[in-house]
């Protein structure tokens, strides 16, 4: 990708990368940034988590010292672990209807096929009681990520289930 048209990728990702390459390249530096380059998380939906700046910032002061774009004195490259997983081994889950979604299981739990993943409380507009929905996992895997909110209408992301042994 050589221009950013604003719809390629969540968060413009993209976009402050190849403003780097521009300005490199008028102040003589021609670099050609590595597609597989860092994005800055805040955290998720409306909210910021402190640990998920400071581990984006870090990326991308890593990712920058590593390409020899910047120098920074007696600094070492930071070593964490990371798993890497295809995109195909991440399931997304959608609210089948609207509701309250209730009882979701939280972050880096760990699940097996059929295991209930929340439920949703479905108010239906016949006038008849509501009704709890139960969602159950697909695949193996853990909840990867989930969504900031609790009232969902039909469609809207609700979680996701990384199964990273999967190729």
């Amino acid at each position: 990708m050589d221009t950013y048209d604003g719809i390629a990728f969540d968060e413009a990702f993209m976009k402050p990368w190849l403003a780097l390459e521009k300005a490199l390249k008028k102040m003589g530096r021609e670099i050609i940034v590595d597609r597989e380059s860092w994005t800055l998380e805040l955290g998720s939906g409306m909210t910021m988590n402190p640990h998920s700046i400071k581990t984006g910032v870090q990326g991308i002061i890593n990712y920058l010292v590593k390409k020899e774009i910047l120098t920074l004195p007696n600094y070492s490259l930071k070593r964490e672990h990371i798993t890497l997983v295809y995109r195909r081994n991440i399931r997304s889950y959608y609210a089948p209807t609207g509701g309250m979604i209730q009882n979701r299981l939280s972050l880096r739990n760990k699940v097996k096929k059929g295991d209930k993943l929340y439920e949703i409380l479905s108010f239906n507009k016949q006038g008849n009681l509501p009704e709890i929905i139960n969602i159950y996992a697909e695949k193996d895997g853990f909840i990867f990520d989930v969504s900031t909110n609790c009232s969902v209408n039909q469609g809207d992301y609700v979680l996701d289930i990384c199964s990273p042994n999967i190729d």
